[in-house]
Protein backbone atom coordinates (compact mmCIF):
# COMPACT_ATOMS: atom_id res chain seq x y z
CA UNK A 1 0.00 0.00 0.00
CA UNK A 2 1.17 3.85 -0.77
CA UNK A 3 0.53 6.60 1.25
CA UNK A 4 -1.69 8.20 -1.15
CA UNK A 5 -4.24 5.84 -0.88
CA UNK A 6 -7.33 6.26 -2.51
CA UNK A 7 -9.73 3.80 -2.24
CA UNK A 8 -10.49 1.44 0.61
CA UNK A 9 -14.08 2.47 0.28
CA UNK A 10 -15.56 -0.53 1.23
CA UNK A 11 -19.17 0.09 0.95
CA UNK A 12 -20.98 -2.93 1.53
CA UNK A 13 -18.91 -3.05 5.03
CA UNK A 14 -19.48 0.20 5.73
CA UNK A 15 -23.19 0.48 5.23
CA UNK A 16 -24.28 -3.15 5.98
CA UNK A 17 -26.48 -2.96 8.92
CA UNK A 18 -27.90 0.18 7.50
CA UNK A 19 -31.86 0.13 6.54
CA UNK A 20 -32.45 2.40 2.69
CA UNK A 21 -35.50 3.96 1.72
CA UNK A 22 -36.51 2.93 -2.09
CA UNK A 23 -36.05 6.64 -3.00
CA UNK A 24 -32.55 6.99 -1.06
CA UNK A 25 -31.36 3.37 -2.75
CA UNK A 26 -31.92 5.42 -6.27
CA UNK A 27 -29.90 8.07 -5.36
CA UNK A 28 -27.35 5.85 -3.30
CA UNK A 29 -26.67 3.26 -6.35
CA UNK A 30 -26.79 5.86 -9.12
CA UNK A 31 -23.91 8.34 -6.71
CA UNK A 32 -22.22 5.05 -6.07
CA UNK A 33 -22.22 4.10 -10.17
CA UNK A 34 -19.91 7.65 -10.30
CA UNK A 35 -17.67 7.26 -7.78
CA UNK A 36 -16.50 3.69 -8.96
CA UNK A 37 -16.39 5.26 -12.65
CA UNK A 38 -14.14 8.33 -10.94
CA UNK A 39 -17.21 10.88 -12.00
CA UNK A 40 -16.70 12.80 -8.58
CA UNK A 41 -18.39 16.23 -9.37
CA UNK A 42 -21.81 13.73 -10.60
CA UNK A 43 -21.62 11.81 -7.93
CA UNK A 44 -21.54 14.81 -5.82
CA UNK A 45 -24.42 16.29 -7.70
CA UNK A 46 -26.66 13.20 -6.98
CA UNK A 47 -25.92 13.04 -3.35
CA UNK A 48 -26.58 16.51 -3.07
CA UNK A 49 -30.39 15.94 -5.21
CA UNK A 50 -30.63 12.87 -2.92
CA UNK A 51 -30.40 15.24 0.33
CA UNK A 52 -32.22 17.80 -0.55
CA UNK A 53 -35.71 15.13 -0.86
CA UNK A 54 -34.31 13.60 2.74
CA UNK A 55 -31.86 16.21 4.01
CA UNK A 56 -31.72 13.97 7.15
CA UNK A 57 -30.43 11.08 5.59
CA UNK A 58 -27.03 10.01 6.99
CA UNK A 59 -26.11 7.66 4.46
CA UNK A 60 -26.20 9.88 1.15
CA UNK A 61 -24.49 12.48 3.73
CA UNK A 62 -21.08 10.53 4.14
CA UNK A 63 -21.44 9.71 0.42
CA UNK A 64 -21.64 13.23 -0.65
CA UNK A 65 -18.53 13.66 2.03
CA UNK A 66 -16.54 11.18 0.05
CA UNK A 67 -17.53 12.90 -3.13
CA UNK A 68 -16.22 15.65 -2.04
CA UNK A 69 -13.04 14.53 -0.30
CA UNK A 70 -12.21 12.18 -3.93
CA UNK A 71 -12.44 16.13 -5.69
CA UNK A 72 -9.83 17.18 -2.84
CA UNK A 73 -12.58 19.74 -1.56
CA UNK A 74 -11.23 18.63 2.00
CA UNK A 75 -12.60 21.28 4.00
CA UNK A 76 -15.70 21.01 2.66
CA UNK A 77 -15.78 16.83 3.41
CA UNK A 78 -14.87 17.90 6.89
CA UNK A 79 -17.94 20.35 7.38
CA UNK A 80 -20.37 17.69 5.83
CA UNK A 81 -18.71 15.02 7.86
CA UNK A 82 -18.68 16.84 11.29
CA UNK A 83 -22.20 17.51 11.13
CA UNK A 84 -23.27 13.72 10.44
CA UNK A 85 -20.82 13.17 13.54
CA UNK A 86 -22.96 15.87 15.77
CA UNK A 87 -25.55 13.72 15.01
CA UNK A 88 -24.33 10.27 15.26
CA UNK A 89 -20.92 9.86 16.87
CA UNK A 90 -20.54 6.39 16.13
CA UNK A 91 -21.50 6.62 12.33
CA UNK A 92 -18.80 4.41 10.54
CA UNK A 93 -18.79 5.78 7.65
CA UNK A 94 -18.26 9.09 8.70
CA UNK A 95 -15.51 8.24 11.01
CA UNK A 96 -13.89 6.61 8.29
CA UNK A 97 -13.80 8.98 5.55
CA UNK A 98 -12.91 11.70 8.36
CA UNK A 99 -9.61 9.49 8.52
CA UNK A 100 -9.30 9.18 4.93
CA UNK A 101 -9.66 12.67 4.15
CA UNK A 102 -7.21 14.09 6.61
CA UNK A 103 -4.96 11.64 5.86
CA UNK A 104 -4.92 12.37 2.24
CA UNK A 105 -5.60 16.06 1.89
CA UNK A 106 -2.52 18.33 0.66
CA UNK A 107 -1.37 19.39 4.03
CA UNK A 108 -2.07 16.28 5.60
CA UNK A 109 -3.22 16.34 9.80
CA UNK A 110 -2.61 12.93 10.93
CA UNK A 111 -3.46 13.17 14.34
CA UNK A 112 -6.74 14.21 13.39
CA UNK A 113 -6.82 11.13 11.17
CA UNK A 114 -5.77 8.86 13.96
CA UNK A 115 -8.60 10.44 16.11
CA UNK A 116 -11.06 9.20 13.29
CA UNK A 117 -9.69 5.99 12.88
CA UNK A 118 -9.29 5.32 16.38
CA UNK A 119 -12.81 6.02 17.13
CA UNK A 120 -14.02 3.70 14.33
CA UNK A 121 -11.24 1.05 15.27
CA UNK A 122 -13.78 -1.08 17.75
CA UNK A 123 -16.47 -0.85 15.15
CA UNK A 124 -14.97 -2.66 12.08
CA UNK A 125 -15.78 -6.35 12.22
CA UNK A 126 -12.14 -7.10 12.89
CA UNK A 127 -12.89 -10.16 9.78
CA UNK A 128 -12.87 -7.92 6.91
CA UNK A 129 -10.62 -6.23 4.38
CA UNK A 130 -11.64 -2.97 6.00
CA UNK A 131 -10.19 -4.12 9.56
CA UNK A 132 -6.48 -4.35 7.92
CA UNK A 133 -6.97 -0.99 6.55
CA UNK A 134 -7.53 0.92 9.86
CA UNK A 135 -4.40 -0.82 11.05
CA UNK A 136 -2.42 0.66 8.37
CA UNK A 137 -3.90 4.10 8.54
CA UNK A 138 -2.89 4.69 12.38
CA UNK A 139 0.35 3.31 12.11
CA UNK A 140 1.19 4.94 8.96
CA UNK A 141 -0.14 8.69 10.79
CA UNK A 142 2.26 7.77 13.77
CA UNK A 143 5.24 6.59 11.52
CA UNK A 144 4.93 10.10 9.52
CA UNK A 145 4.45 11.78 12.68
CA UNK A 146 7.64 10.23 14.14
CA UNK A 147 9.63 12.36 11.70
CA UNK A 148 7.71 15.34 11.81
CA UNK A 149 7.11 16.39 15.55
CA UNK A 150 7.95 13.39 17.34
CA UNK A 151 5.96 10.56 19.76
CA UNK A 152 5.66 10.00 23.28
CA UNK A 153 6.68 6.29 24.74
CA UNK A 154 2.82 5.02 24.32
CA UNK A 155 2.55 6.61 20.73
CA UNK A 156 5.35 4.67 19.43
CA UNK A 157 3.65 1.30 21.11
CA UNK A 158 0.52 2.39 19.73
CA UNK A 159 2.18 2.58 16.42
CA UNK A 160 4.25 -0.97 16.78
CA UNK A 161 1.13 -2.53 17.39
CA UNK A 162 -1.50 -1.49 14.59
CA UNK A 163 2.01 -1.57 12.39
CA UNK A 164 2.65 -5.56 13.48
CA UNK A 165 -1.13 -5.99 12.50
CA UNK A 166 -0.85 -4.73 9.44
CA UNK A 167 1.78 -6.95 8.52
CA UNK A 168 0.05 -9.90 10.18
CA UNK A 169 -3.06 -9.84 8.00
CA UNK A 170 -0.95 -8.64 4.97
CA UNK A 171 1.73 -10.69 4.98
CA UNK A 172 2.04 -10.29 0.68
CA UNK A 173 1.57 -6.56 0.36
CA UNK A 174 4.15 -4.51 -1.42
CA UNK A 175 5.13 -2.85 1.68
CA UNK A 176 5.93 -5.94 4.41
CA UNK A 177 9.15 -5.72 4.21
CA UNK A 178 9.93 -2.02 4.06
CA UNK A 179 6.90 -2.43 7.46
CA UNK A 180 9.19 -5.36 8.96
CA UNK A 181 12.34 -3.35 8.96
CA UNK A 182 10.70 -0.41 10.25
CA UNK A 183 9.08 -2.33 13.42
CA UNK A 184 12.57 -4.18 13.67
CA UNK A 185 14.51 -0.38 13.83
CA UNK A 186 12.16 1.17 16.40
CA UNK A 187 12.26 -1.51 18.75
CA UNK A 188 16.16 -1.76 18.66
CA UNK A 189 16.47 1.75 18.57
CA UNK A 190 13.88 3.83 20.48
CA UNK A 191 14.35 5.61 23.69
CA UNK A 192 12.96 4.69 27.11
CA UNK A 193 10.20 5.77 29.01
CA UNK A 194 11.83 9.01 30.40
CA UNK A 195 12.24 10.88 26.52
CA UNK A 196 9.27 12.58 26.33
CA UNK A 197 8.93 12.60 22.64
CA UNK A 198 11.31 10.79 20.29
CA UNK A 199 11.88 12.39 16.84
CA UNK A 200 13.47 11.64 13.68
CA UNK A 201 14.20 14.50 11.63
CA UNK A 202 14.91 12.98 8.43
CA UNK A 203 15.21 9.26 6.63
CA UNK A 204 18.87 9.93 5.62
CA UNK A 205 20.33 10.96 8.91
CA UNK A 206 18.39 8.28 10.66
CA UNK A 207 21.11 6.04 12.24
CA UNK A 208 23.16 8.89 13.52
CA UNK A 209 20.21 10.38 15.26
CA UNK A 210 19.19 7.47 16.90
CA UNK A 211 22.52 6.60 18.10
CA UNK A 212 22.82 10.33 19.44
CA UNK A 213 19.48 9.49 21.44
CA UNK A 214 20.51 6.59 23.17
CA UNK A 215 23.95 7.62 24.27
Amino acid sequence: MKDKVKKIFILSLLFSNMVFSQKSTVFFDQGNEFISENKFSEAENVFRKGLKEDPDNLILKSQLALALLSQDKNDDAEIVIGEILSKKPDFIAALWYGGINNFNKKEPDYRKAISYFEKAYDLIDINSPQYFGVNYYIARSYRKLLYREGLTYNEVDRMLETYKKYVELQPDAEDTNDAKNFIKRVEEKRPGKNVGKWIITSQQNVEELLKKTNK
